[in-house]
């Protein structure tokens, strides 16, 4: 398959999730939004999983190069201090969306599908057994709620909030570079 074209697919699907507030992505939905047949789209994704795994890692991708661009540093030179710092200024800019949140959470409740999603978070916090990274998970896990409060609309945070929130776990990061 053309690159261009399992993007331009995927994001297709994407545009789905996030129309219909996270209903089940269907051969037929991603097939009109795409403009492909039905037919058509099951030749590049010839099951639901392939099309879900190609979706989580379309999302993992974009996440990638978002962090990265947010790291400023190359990704295997960066201390975990620096990843969890990235993690906190890319969650807590908002802008998430309710089909990224979809998209994990059917990772998580189809093991099967996980793989990429527990591929990357090792990658980026492997949080290991070595030195103190309490601060860092506590920086990391509050990030990571702030994400999910947002992307499912359970939250609305003011900017004054936003700043404050930014600041406190910017605060536990440099707890763990002292």
């Amino acid at each position: 398959m053309r690159p261009s074209s399992r993007t331009e697919i995927l994001s297709a699907a994407m545009r789905v999730v996030d129309a219909v507030g996270g209903a089940d992505i269907t051969y037929e939905s991603v097939a009109r939004e795409a403009g492909l047949t039905k037919a058509g789209l099951m030749y590049h994704f010839p099951s639901k999983d392939a099309l879900m795994t190609g979706v989580i890692e379309h999302v993992i991708d974009l996440w990638q190069t978002e962090l990265c661009e947010v790291l400023a540093v190359p990704l295997a030179d960066s201390t975990l201090e620096q990843r969890v710092d990235a993690f906190v200024r890319f969650a807590g800019t908002g802008g998430v969306t309710q089909g990224e949140f979809v998209v994990f959470t059917e990772a998580v409740r189809r093991p099967q599908l996980s793989a990429p999603w527990l591929a990357w978070l090792r990658t980026w916090f492997g949080f290991g057994e070595g030195a103190d990274t309490t601060p860092l998970m506590l920086a990391w896990l509050a990030a990571n709620g702030l994400w999910i409060a947002e992307s499912t609309n359970i939250l609305t945070v003011t900017p004054t909030q936003r700043t404050a929130l930014l600041g406190r776990m910017a605060e536990l990061v440099k707890e763990a570079s002292a």
